[in-house]
């Protein structure tokens, strides 16, 4: 049994700001370029800051399972994945949900 509200959609941009420092599930579309075509891709993270007027996002690794376990099982995020940030346009974001490790 889930929490009420936990696989909701957050709205984009709507909701954006006031969630803040929480762990989302996002899904993001990469920006195409003349060699790379986009791709879509995942994670989970954390909002940093939401720029309104640039309508940009930036992101961190949220402290959740899934991306400590990448380190080696055990160990906490290292300072490097601490200070990695992804800096999205809100058009990229496709999905954005919260995350629950429960």
């Amino acid at each position: 049994v889930s929490s009420p509200g936990v696989k909701r959609v957050v709205r984009i941009p709507e909701d954006l700001e006031r969630l803040q420092d929480r762990n989302l599930y996002v899904k993001y579309i990469t920006e195409i370029t003349d060699t790379v075509p986009s791709s879509e891709l995942d994670g989970i993270f954390r909002l940093i800051s939401f720029d309104t007027e640039a309508r940009s996002c930036t992101w961190g690794l949220a402290d959740v399972r899934v991306n400590r376990e990448k380190a080696g099982k055990g160990r906490p995020l290292n300072k490097k994945q601490k200070e990695w940030r992804l800096i999205t346009p809100v058009d990229s974001l496709q999905l954005v949900r919260f995350y629950s490790e429960i």
